[in-house]
């Protein structure tokens, strides 16, 4: 008898837990414990297509070797918030950029989606980065806008996309801000002369 009032208790202490992850005030402190101060984002989601509660994050990356942006997968087992997948360092900022969750009709899961916009922009061009996170998959997928005065923007899409509709997304999120935008077949660093 002590047995089941136990688990009952335990499971209703699960239960109060997992609706204080509804608050996003909570969701963040929480992730912070595990990830550290320099999280700026985080959101629930269906993102491995497990039952358990899954959290997407984005933490800057500001070292002495290394800068940039890193995602995580984080999954409450238990009581406990622990990371279970995660980009490497990938250019960019999370500084006034778009960071969400993404569904797109042929996956059964969410995955994130990352721009940073005009971050990297100025009045002689500059370059954007974009990202799909599938943490199911354990894929990156990724486009790199550069613009430089007098030329042609540019979209380079990274060579493990395999689905056209990933591809025709980054393409299209890039014509808004660049409609005659040409697609290269590879990345390209701002300062090349073949731009």
């Amino acid at each position: 008898m002590l047995n089941a009032c136990s688990k009952k208790a335990k499971k209703e202490d699960i239960n109060v837990l997992l609706k204080k992850y509804n608050s996003q005030g909570f969701l963040i402190e929480k992730v912070r414990e595990v990830l550290g101060e320099n999280v700026s984002f985080a959101v629930k989601g269906n993102f491995d297509n497990k039952n358990n509660l899954e959290i997407a994050a984005a933490k800057e990356i500001n070292e002495t070797d290394t800068s940039g942006i890193q995602f995580f997968l984080l999954e409450l087992k238990e009581t406990e918030l622990s990371v279970i997948s995660s980009t490497k360092v990938l250019r960019g900022s999370l500084t006034k950029s778009l960071t969400n969750k993404i569904k797109f009709p042929f996956f059964n899961y969410e995955l994130l989606y990352y721009n940073s916009n005009n971050y990297y922009m100025g009045s002689r061009g500059g370059e954007q980065f974009s990202y799909i996170i599938n943490f199911k998959e354990n894929e990156t997928y990724y486009s790199h806008v550069v613009s430089a005065p007098k030329k042609l923007a540019q979209i380079y899409i990274s060579k493990n996309i395999k689905r056209k509709e990933i591809k025709n997304f980054f393409i299209s999120n890039a014509k808004r801000d660049f409609p005659n935008i040409r697609v290269s077949v590879r990345d390209m660093n701002l300062d090349d002369n073949n731009l």
